[in-house]
């Protein structure tokens, strides 16, 4: 008797529905973000009623687990083949592959790796999250290819690894590698710990340039420059992670192009001329970026630092203020009036504002972006939901307005810590802003995933940003920017006392148009000389690469639990690493004046 099952009509049927409800899934994920698959719109695409769709998937949360694993399945595929492209044996080749492979198809699939990105957090609260079964977090099947490579290289000699490992740090790695042994059995067994934590911070610079370029924090003059601006920093990253290990850029490889022709981020009008000369190691990707939002009037954003916007300041909160304390009156004008409007009617319009908004950040909170609708809010503050429409532009204005006051938090979060450090210290200062970020960011994990997320998640019909809070005017969503302007003050004071900076004749070229936009637009900040050279913004923009990668894969859930007994001492490590990572880069001594990471929830 053959113990092979019987593939019968129904079996056939049910796995047909299956693989068009996951493509259908797909469709509505690349057109409309996370928040349009719903059960309903893929019963439509896949013509059955809404409730035959239960039979196969129990819930939504299984529905966008499927189409998680798809997208993942997919992307650790192309990432595969462009490993197999490269010349045998030449593993250095390998890795940059990779690299630009996942850093290529991560850009033309933005609300793909959203939904890869924000799932294990976004997904929490259904049954479990839809990483491995490991706590590794969702991209551990890609960071394992790297991996990989890597101990094949070690195995060869072709690599080292000098720098021992935090004791801190040493038995999650050791977990980790245990993994990785136990799914690859060519792994060599004695590949040193200090592999992987070299891997992982190659990886965590990586992926914070990723994340700037698909959320777009990374603005332009126009798109060929903002296009080669990445792709020269992603090289330059991808020399500095290989110089981890002893190893230099193979001339062999073969490489994606990071913005390919009619990408959705920054793709190139078809027949435009190249702007400029690429970058080594990758082709050109000069042209339009047709894919690009507007971000209203403005000079251009300084790259992952973000600080070429010289933003008014909203009046800020205490943190830990929201959602139970009241919002200042000033970010709140209401339907036209004046910030100083009196009156009766005009305290209850403040009022009903006020109150609209910390329901939103209650919602925030408790269910993240998509639990914020103008519904909810309206039903919470006891008013119809039409009479919400008066006060905010739709649910983009609503949003929008509750993104500004999250930024607005976490500036007064960190700039709090900054004071209390000296003055004449800026190392202190550096590691308490660094510090008091990740502790409130990791507090308030829904709220980080709105700041980083926004741009993309935050859009009108036809894919553009929200641009305009109610009331006040364009107010680009450049959370990580403002944020950002708060390690500017550190880098000039490491500048004006002597710190190791590029000369800017020795920078890359297709870093210096967007350096010099982004260094004219940062003379509205206070107290900035205009004689900053560009090698120092270059220097910030790599310490924040690697900044809000460890940071975003913490609080996103891809660096272990964050609630174990152990979170506190490992990440404390982790930022001790990246805090010395910033000082190499800077060649300033590190402080003794060491804030550590307390009351991680």
């Amino acid at each position: 008797m053959s113990t092979k099952a019987e593939v019968t009509p129904r079996r056939r049927r049910r796995q047909e529905l299956l693989s068009s409800s996951i493509a259908a899934a797909r469709r509505l994920l690349a057109d409309g973000g996370v928040e349009s698959v719903t059960m309903l719109a893929v019963s439509r695409e896949v013509g059955i009623a809404g409730p035959a769709l239960y039979r196969y998937f129990p819930s939504r949360a299984d529905l966008l687990r499927a189409t998680h694993r798809a997208v993942l399945d997919e992307l650790v595929a192309h990432v595969r083949a462009a490993t197999t492209r490269q010349p045998a044996g030449d593993r250095a080749a390998a890795l940059q592959a990779l690299t630009y492979a996942m850093f290529a198809w991560c850009v033309a699939h933005p609300q793909e790796f959203d939904l890869l990105l924000g799932g294990d957090l976004r997904l929490a609260e259904a049954d479990a999250p839809v990483g491995d079964d490991g706590g590794n977090g969702t991209f551990y099947e890609v960071a394992a290819l790297t991996f990989t490579a890597l101990a094949g290289q070690w195995a060869d000699g072709a690599a080292r690894f000098d720098e021992s490992v935090r004791p801190e740090l040493a038995p999650e790695l050791a977990a980790r590698r245990d993994v990785l042994l136990a799914a690859y059995p060519d792994v060599p067994p004695g590949a040193p710990l200090g592999l992987l934590a070299a891997g992982r911070v190659a990886w965590q610079r990586t992926f914070g340039l990723l994340c700037m370029t698909v959320y777009d924090h990374i603005t332009e003059p126009d798109g060929p420059v903002r296009r080669r601006y990445i792709t020269a920093l992603l090289d330059d990253l991808t020399v500095r992670n290989l110089a981890l290990f002893g190893l230099g850029v193979s001339d062999a490889a073969v490489l994606d192009p990071v913005f390919a022709p009619a990408s959705g981020i920054g793709g190139p009008e078809a027949g435009e001329p190249d702007a400029g000369t690429p970058a080594a190691g990758t082709p050109d990707t000069g042209g339009a970026d047709a894919g690009t939002p507007e971000h209203g009037p403005g000079p251009a954003q300084a790259g992952l630092t973000g600080v070429g916007r010289a933003e008014p300041r909203e009046s800020a909160h205490p943190a830990g203020a929201h959602p139970a304390g009241a919002h200042p009156a000033s970010t709140l004008p209401a339907d036209g009036e004046s910030p100083g409007a009196t009156g009766r009617r005009a305290r209850l319009r403040r009022a009903l504002l006020e109150e609209s908004l910390s329901s939103a950040r209650r919602l925030l909170d408790e269910h993240g972006p998509d639990g914020v609708t103008m519904q909810a809010v309206a039903k919470d503050v006891g008013i119809a939901a039409p009479g919400l429409y008066r006060y905010f532009d739709g649910r983009p204005g609503l949003l929008h307005a509750t993104h500004q006051d999250v930024v607005d938090e976490l500036l007064a979060a960190v700039e709090d810590a900054r004071s209390r450090r000296p003055a004449d210290d800026p190392s202190a200062q550096c590691h308490a802003v660094v510090h008091a970020m990740f502790r409130w960011c990791l507090a308030h994990r829904n709220e980080y995933d709105l700041l980083m997320s926004g741009r993309l998640r935050i859009s009108r019909p036809g894919g553009a940003a929200a641009e305009e809070s109610h009331g006040s005017g364009p107010a680009p969503l450049m959370a990580l920017g403002r944020v950002g302007a708060v390690f500017v003050p550190i880098a000039l004071a490491w500048w004006r006392a002597g710190c190791r900076v590029i000369p800017d004749d020795e920078l890359p070229p297709a870093l210096v148009p967007h350096l010099r936009a982004a260094r004219e637009a940062m003379l509205g900040l206070p107290d900035f000389p205009p004689d900053v050279p560009l090698g120092l913004l270059h220097a910030m923009n790599l310490c924040s690469a690697r900044h809000w990668g460890l940071l975003t894969l913490t609080v996103y859930g891809h660096v272990g639990d964050v609630g174990a007994p152990e979170a506190a001492a490992r990440l404390d490590a982790l930022v001790l690493d990246l805090m010395a990572d910033v000082h190499e880069i800077f060649g300033r001594p590190v402080s003794p004046d060491v804030v550590p990471v307390p009351d991680i929830p």
